[in-house]
């Protein structure tokens, strides 16, 4: 690394922006702030197929699914989509068909 820092772009995230130190606030470092909300339903929709596209979920209803996710974001998706494999393979193991 050198000094030159022509051209370097840095983003950050976080849930809890008012715990972001002043500091770290002021021109020039981290002094913009962009809100995002969570994903439309349509968007849940298209995150939830992204996170299921390798399993076997044709009689599942991700329409339906995203309706009642409201308020979740993609990241809580994607643990739901997670959570969702581990107890399928949970209970294929117990009943023995997997």
């Amino acid at each position: 690394m050198g000094s030159n820092n022509e051209g370097v772009f840095v983003l950050a995230a976080t849930n809890h922006p008012w715990d972001v130190d002043a500091a770290l606030r002021r021109p020039g470092r981290f002094d913009r702030s962009l809100l995002v909300l969570p994903p439309d339903t349509a968007a849940r929709e298209a995150i939830l197929r992204h996170h299921l596209r390798a399993r076997p979920v044709q009689n599942l209803d991700l329409a339906a699914l995203a309706a009642t996710t409201q308020h979740f974001s993609g990241a809580d998706l994607a643990h739901l989509c997670e959570s969702a494999v581990e107890l399928a393979l949970e209970e294929s193991i117990e009943a023995g068909s997997a």
